[in-house]
């Protein structure tokens, strides 16, 4: 970590760069509290949590017959499931629970594949071509990413002075380089080995059952 007098000597000698780095750095520092110490009542949580809470009420309502209570208790476990596993199927979520337990892994372990997994006759199968795919497109896209941010600081130095290089490298990556990132993350293939042996040993095991 750099002396204070070593920060406020580069500010002096940088000061729009040394500002804009501040500025980013304090917002990040307001969004990053405000996440970490969200009450479990606020109204973001509140809006996702309605329909659950919807369900919940018609389990006492005396007016819904016996189908309707079971529909509604599925639907509540469904959703159960879903927080602990991270998987959409509800068939699934139960041999998901089954090979965590058996294993020893942590309850989301299969959440990070979940868009190529399916149930096939009790089994969870694994759709490993569309996996390779999507992971090609992913490296595709860093690749892609890594030429664009180039060509951005390219056209920052030539339209720009240099002390704005860094900032505008930061916004890139913050904005764009960032939010693509998490949202179009596929696991290596590394990982996804790994977890094949385990799927292969359980559905191995669930054959002889």
């Amino acid at each position: 970590m750099p002396e204070l007098s070593v920060i406020i000597q580069w500010m002096n000698q940088y000061p729009k760069t040394g500002w804009l780095l501040l500025f980013i750095y304090i917002v990040l520092g307001v969004v990053r509290h405000r996440v970490i110490n969200a009450e479990s009542g606020s109204v973001f949580r509140g809006l996702l949590n309605l329909r659950k809470r919807r369900l919940e009420q018609m389990l006492t309502q005396p007016y819904l017959n016996k189908n309707a209570v079971r529909l509604a208790k599925r639907e509540l476990r469904q959703r159960s499931l879903y927080r602990l596993t991270g998987l959409y199927n509800y068939r699934l979520q139960d041999l998901a629970v089954i090979m965590c337990d058996r294993y020893g892994l942590r309850a989301g372990y299969l959440k990070p594949w979940r868009n190529w997994l399916e149930e096939r006759d009790g089994r969870i199968v694994f759709n490993r071509k569309w996996h390779c795919f999507r992971w090609r497109l992913f490296l595709a896209g860093q690749i892609a990413n890594a030429v664009l941010l180039i060509v951005f600081i390219i056209y920052i130095v030539s339209h720009a002075s240099a002390e704005m290089v860094a900032p505008f490298m930061m916004l890139f990556i913050l904005v764009w380089w960032f939010p693509w990132l998490m949202v179009t993350l596929v696991p290596a293939p590394r990982w996804t080995r790994e977890m094949e042996v385990y799927l292969e040993k359980f559905n191995g095991e669930q054959t002889m059952v």
